[in-house]
């Protein structure tokens, strides 16, 4: 079984090999056209509800509305942003003051997670297409079944433009669990992992060039002098969205203690629940279950969490709150929550703020990214140059933004480099970039201008 088994991702690895060569020759118009089909045909309503269904369905984590927002905004931003690149061809890098050019890669194997399955497989695919790539998507096995039906509406895409389907395939499930899939990453060009503690193990056994990606666990400082209504909607709309499943949602509020009661009421006011010392205690028994995190929780509706400590309320609520004191020093609420639920805490002033910030990063989350709400520029550069992560989100909903959007200067991403503090080689969103090989074209500073090709 087990060579038959190789012997079927053997001949998926040369077919797709096959395939990308074809993709070489093809014009910057064409693979546009190809990338724009993909947003409008798998992301029309009908389909994007199809594949979110199917997602929380089978994975038992997150909504569909709000997958289905994060399919369409993730995916409409990538295609903005690398739509007028162009491959093969010089490309003048001002700051550089060179000429580079992109060139595929070959083959690419994307390592997707269950807690974004189709936004994050749809990020690779088109970065891979748009690179002149070939990629094989491997699914978290609690996923595939999504990654199989978005895969097969991708195909549908690539027959219906005469282009090889074989440019994106699906991993085999049987070696998804197994060391099998090792030599997948051996087979393949590069290998990018985004997710699950046993797919970061086993690439680091390959051969092959790899990039993984770092633990998000954002802590969020708001200043004293700010909009507490506009703040906490944003953190309202950043944390409760999808039910947390994203990396970049916040988990810590650091809050000015001048201002820290005037903010939990404006929480309340968007349906934030502020548990008590007795609901504490309930959650606490429950948040573990063997040793691990209990998954009935994860990603899952804040009123069913609720249910579970025994509390059933008939309004309306959107994320549950955990107020703990300054001086705690070893709890899971100072810990990355895939689910709707944020810690808060009090800060003297700013310099407490930063010590309080760098305590939540240094349980988990170093390098990944932190948020700060604040209109006093002094006070945004001292936090940003006295916290070791990749980015500083200032005044925005921080899980729609540190993976970039149509609004700042990020890459649109799913997967975020943390760098050496979280132990990966990236340091930035991963882009267009990390699936092309760059040829530099360097001439004397003096010799070069602009339009020189």
């Amino acid at each position: 079984m087990t060579t038959e088994i190789e012997n079927s991702l053997t001949n998926l690895v040369q077919k797709s090999k096959k395939a990308q060569l074809l993709l070489n020759d093809l014009s910057e118009l064409k693979i546009n056209k190809i990338l724009n089909d993909i947003l409008e045909i798998v992301l029309d309503e009908k389909k994007n509800f199809y594949l979110s269904d199917i997602a929380v369905k089978e994975t038992k984590f997150g909504n569909i509305s709000d997958k289905m927002i994060k399919n369409n905004y993730k995916t409409k931003s990538l295609i903005n942003e690398i739509k007028k690149l162009k491959i093969k061809k010089p490309y003048f890098n001002s700051e550089k003051n060179i000429y580079e050019i992109f060139k595929p890669i070959g083959l690419i194997c994307g390592v997707t997670p269950s807690t974004n399955p189709i936004a994050t497989a749809l990020n690779y695919i088109i970065n891979s297409i748009k690179g002149r790539n070939a990629i094989i998507i491997c699914p978290n096995p609690r996923s595939y079944g999504t990654g199989k039906a978005l895969i097969e509406l991708i195909k549908e895409v690539l027959l219906s433009n005469n282009i090889s389907q074989d440019i994106v395939n699906l991993a085999p499930l049987e070696i998804l669990r197994g060391d099998l899939v090792i030599k997948l990453f051996d087979m393949c060009d590069k290998n990018i992992v985004t997710g699950s503690k046993f797919f970061i193990s086993a690439v680091k056994k390959s051969i092959k060039p790899y990039l993984v990606f770092g633990t998000g666990n954002v802590p969020v400082l708001i200043d004293d002098k700010v909009n507490l209504s506009k703040i906490s909607k944003l953190i309202v709309e950043s944390k409760s969205f999808d039910y947390s499943t994203s990396c970049s949602a916040d988990s810590v509020l650091i809050v000015n203690h001048n201002i820290y009661n005037k903010f939990i009421k404006e929480l309340r006011k968007n349906y934030v629940y502020i548990l008590n010392n007795e609901e504490k205690k309930k959650l606490d028994q429950i948040y573990y279950k063997r040793g691990v995190i209990n998954t009935e929780i994860i990603a899952k509706e804040p009123s069913l969490i609720l249910n579970k400590i025994g509390v059933n309320l008939k309004n309306k609520v959107k994320l549950i709150a955990y107020e703990f004191p300054p001086n705690l020093t070893s709890h899971y609420i100072l810990n990355e929550k895939i689910l709707p639920l944020i810690g808060i805490t009090k800060a003297k002033n700013l310099v407490d703020s930063i010590f309080l910030t760098n305590k939540v990063l240094n349980i988990n989350g170093k390098g990944h990214s932190a948020g700060i709400y604040s209109n006093i520029k002094k006070n945004i550069v001292k936090f940003s140059l006295n916290i070791p992560v990749s980015r500083i989100i200032v005044n925005q909903a921080h899980a729609k933004s540190a993976g970039g959007n149509l609004k700042n200067g990020l890459k649109t991403t799913l997967s975020l480099g943390c760098g050496t503090w979280g132990g990966n080689i990236l340091n930035d969103n991963l882009c267009l970039k990390d699936f092309c090989n760059v040829t530099r074209i360097v001439f004397k500073k003096d010799k070069i201008k602009k339009n020189f090709f």
